[in-house]
């Protein structure tokens, strides 16, 4: 951090040597410090300004071009630069004329080169500052990065195993919150979808019934009955999903931060496609535990643990209705993923004139697009909660997807595909809203602390 702000300092008294022929002595020490600021902070920011110099190719570009170039860069960078810090970008670039208006991205790449060589920029500070020159004290907060953790010699190997690590852990956190907020629902939605027709009198009217019920003979606490699983699951199914998203959509990414829509939902599609071989053990246990308070209250059967579960299952076991899993996680994320990264472009404009977004327009952009991908995977759902859910005397068993579609279609109707429909859209839309602005405010706190 001390070489850094040294570099910047350096840097910075040559940037103002270099513009204050047309200024007044006055004027000149009023802008030091903002002008030192922004070359600590485009120190700081040195590998966001490579990548947008590299994204740019080799025609000259604007301010507004660094600006949209940086904002869709993929993954985003949470170390972005202010128009006022574009500007002093530019100046120095062009070795101080104030009236750029666009630069060579090759002369932004050498600048940073300069910056981050403690030799260049003390030179640089010697034969512009006078001896008596004071430089103004900066407040730059204390910032942990992957060297001071790791040692500088540190290999790009490493530096992106422990990026993806410390993602990892925001994800499993993020998750944990919004999987958390909407449980009982969650919990509503599975006892409606595991509801047989065909079966007695019907134990619930509709989902509000139900969770009346379950918090009149269970408690508020039976309304968390495995949420215990569902939080254990929360961090590979989200670190994974959105890991693999973000992946195949950069590789899709043109250079001028552009991708083909076909690319988003296959990129969505494969996320979902690859946290089943994580989510679907934790689910059917999930699922066991939810019901198992019904069952308990009407058969009077013993209640039993997530352990004893998984025994009783076995490996395979534990992976039963897994290809109904798959069919309801691939269209979700194949629809999701690019729904919402549509809306916060098209609807909210981020990234326009280096705008972010606020906390209530993630959360708008999360929930509107867990909509449509909730319910249309409804039917998959449905069939996945039967296939997992183990049958009680009397009730109808299944022994694969199409015997458990064809059966369902015979005995209760088209209908029965969408019982839950409701609640699962009151579920997923508001746990990926959360879940995802949870993601991505997290990342803006500790970006102030931590530099990955």
């Amino acid at each position: 951090m001390i070489t850094e702000l040294a570099l910047g300092l350096g840097l910075g008294a040559t940037v103002i040597a270099l513009t204050s022929a047309k200024n007044t002595d006055q004027t000149q020490t009023q802008s030091q410090a903002p002008s030192l600021q922004s070359l600590v902070r485009i120190v700081r920011s040195a590998e966001t300004v490579s990548a947008v110099a590299a994204l740019a190719g080799t025609e000259a570009i604007t301010p507004a071009d660094f600006t949209r170039i940086q904002t869709q860069l993929n993954p985003p960078s949470h170390l972005a630069l202010s128009d006022a810090d574009i500007a002093v970008l530019f100046t120095a670039a062009s070795n101080g004329n104030v009236q750029v208006r666009a630069v060579e991205p090759a002369a932004i790449a050498s600048l940073v080169s300069d910056l981050r060589q403690p030799p260049a920029a003390a030179a640089a500070a010697a034969r512009v500052l006078p001896a008596s020159a004071t430089l103004p004290t900066l407040p730059v907060p204390a910032r942990i990065s992957i060297e001071s953790i790791l040692g500088h010699d540190v290999s790009p190997t490493t530096k992106e195993v422990f990026k993806s690590s410390y993602n990892f852990a925001l994800a499993s956190v993020a998750g944990a919150i919004g999987a958390t907020f909407v449980y009982p629902i969650d919990l509503v939605k599975t006892r409606m979808q595991n509801q047989r027709k065909v079966v007695g009198e019907m134990a619930y009217k509709n989902s509000w019934d139900c969770f009346k019920q379950v918090l009149k003979n269970e408690g508020f606490v039976g309304l968390y009955s495995g949420l215990g699983p569902q939080l254990i699951g929360v961090a590979p199914e989200k670190a994974i999903k959105l890991t693999v998203n973000d992946f195949v959509r950069r590789n899709f990414t043109n250079k001028d931060g552009s991708i083909f829509l076909g690319a988003e939902i296959l990129a969505g599609s494969a996320a979902g496609a690859s946290q089943v071989i994580f989510t679907n053990p934790l689910e059917i246990v999930k699922i066991r535990l939810q019901v198992q308070g019904e069952a308990a209250r009407k058969t009077g059967a013993p209640r039993q643990g997530a352990m004893q579960i998984i025994r009783s299952l076995g490996l395979f076991g534990l992976y039963k209705g897994v290809t109904a899993c798959l069919m309801r996680d691939v269209p979700f994320s194949g629809i999701y993923f690019p729904v919402y990264a549509h809306l916060k472009k098209d609807i909210f404009h981020e990234g326009r004139d280096g705008k972010k977004l606020a906390i209530g327009e993630l959360l708008t952009s999360g929930a509107i697009a867990g909509i449509p991908a909730a319910y249309l995977v409804t039917p998959a759902d449905v069939i996945k909660t039967r296939l997992q859910v183990a049958a009680r005397s009397g009730e109808t068993t299944y022994s694969g997807v199409f015997d458990a579609f064809r059966k369902i279609l015979k005995e209760e109707g088209p209908r029965a595909f969408f019982k839950g429909g409701v609640a699962r859209v009151l579920r997923s839309s508001p746990q990926f809203g959360v879940t995802l602005a949870s993601f991505e405010l997290i990342q803006q706190a500790l970006s102030k602390y931590i530099a990955v």
